[in-house]
């Protein structure tokens, strides 16, 4: 199984334990892939993720955002069992900031998820965690992929008429 050592690479790595140095790829639970064409990062979680798994993941998705900068996000989070509200919202607090402050533009995320999921995902929001200067994380509910995938197409013309 192919291995990374990731802690400290970048500003992010402050947030894993000494336990998490040495993480493996999760091949069962998450499924990357940068999509040139359309400038898009695919991430879909399956199953059953753990606090240990999710930080792992997250820390590969941020190394495909220090990589290619997308701006258009599609995160499939049909299979993926409920995760705790710390992890939650350890991603809020960490994850998501991080991901604007390396984009440095507009980000539009399309969460490809069930309704009843959807309102304890976006919960414990206050926004502030969306935002990082004049660039935002704009999130938007789809119960399927290529929805999302029109709406991250409309949103990306728009955002380049405005800048």
């Amino acid at each position: 199984m192919y291995t990374d050592n990731l802690m400290g690479a970048h500003a992010f790595g402050r947030h894993f334990s000494v336990r998490d140095q040495h993480r493996s790829v999760l091949q069962e639970q998450l499924r990357l892939k940068y999509v040139h064409e359309e400038e898009t990062l695919y991430i879909k979680w399956d199953g059953e993720v753990s606090s240990n798994e999710l930080r792992q993941g997250y820390a590969h998705i941020m190394d495909m955002v220090f990589m290619y900068k997308p701006q258009k996000w599609i995160l499939n989070l049909q299979s993926r069992l409920a995760i705790e509200k710390e992890d939650q919202q350890w991603v809020f607090k960490y994850v998501f900031p991080e991901v604007l402050r390396a984009v440095n533009k507009n980000v539009f995320v399309a969460v490809v998820m069930p309704v009843f999921a959807y309102n304890s995902l976006v919960n414990e929001i206050d926004g502030d965690e969306l935002m990082d200067g004049d660039n935002f994380m704009i999130i938007h509910h789809f119960l399927y992929q290529e929805e999302s995938r029109r709406w991250l197409h409309e949103m990306a013309e728009t955002d380049l008429k405005m800048a």
